[in-house]
């Protein structure tokens, strides 16, 4: 499994991603995330969008903005995030991405 090890965040909800390969990939999240999705539609807010972090496991992911149900049936936040793998198949190389 690929992870990722650096990101630099750009508009319209493009991410350019450096893999473990050393490989520069861009995705961009408008071609990949259902913006009716509970969780998946928050990221489409610019401000929550450019809070995303690299995850232990090499994953994108944003903080507080998804939840689930404790023990006692509470809701809690917890982070919404994207496998890494998902985001290498989903993005385009560096060299040949076609950058708005």
């Amino acid at each position: 499994m690929r992870k990722i090890i650096k990101i630099d965040v750009k508009s319209n909800f493009i991410i350019n991603c450096t893999f473990d390969n050393s490989e520069d990939r861009i995705i961009d999240l408008e071609k990949i995330l259902d913006k009716n999705d509970k969780y998946a539609s928050k990221v489409f807010d610019d401000k929550i969008f450019r809070k995303v972090k690299i995850g232990s496991q090499g994953e994108l992911f944003w903080e507080g903005i998804a939840e689930m149900k404790n023990l006692n049936n509470e809701n809690i936040p917890c982070e919404y995030d994207i496998c890494p793998d998902f985001v290498y198949q989903n993005s385009e190389s560096f060299s040949t991405a076609q950058i708005p």
